[in-house]
């Protein structure tokens, strides 16, 4: 019986290499996972912050052409802010045709719907919409 415990013990030469290598390549998977999720969580506060930054300057820039005089052509570019890197800007206006509807086409009425969408990376943020009228 000793005999044969002897030569189990000996056998036994190695197991603590293959436990080593095992838990170093457990510990690596975990690192992969941690280090991924650390990554998808720069991309998500990266895109959150380019969001946050399209609606703060969707704001100011509805602001800015709201306070601006009444232009019959519709253009207010005279009025725009500057954006940051990674923003992007739409501003559409429509003219109520004095009946049920907003039209694409400059009219004397005097009413305009004017939209101001933000966007980064090239999805839309914020979308303002307005009236102005020729006061």
């Amino acid at each position: 019986m000793i005999g044969l415990l002897r030569r189990l013990h000996r056998d036994e030469r190695g197991v603590g290499l293959i436990e080593a290598l095992v838990s170093s390549a457990l510990l690596a998977i975990a690192l992969v996972v941690l280090v991924g999720s650390f990554s998808t969580l720069a991309i998500a506060s990266r895109r959150a912050e380019l969001v946050a930054l399209a609606q703060a300057t969707a704001r100011a820039q509805a602001a800015r052409i709201e306070a601006a005089p009444y232009q019959a052509n519709g253009d207010y570019s005279a009025y725009y802010e500057t954006l940051p890197w990674g923003v992007t800007r739409t501003v559409t206006v429509a003219w109520w045709d004095g009946v049920s509807a907003w039209v694409g086409t400059q009219n004397a009425n005097g009413l305009q719907k004017v939209t101001v969408a933000m966007g980064s990376d090239g999805t839309a943020a914020v979308t303002l919409e307005f009236a102005k009228a020729n006061r």
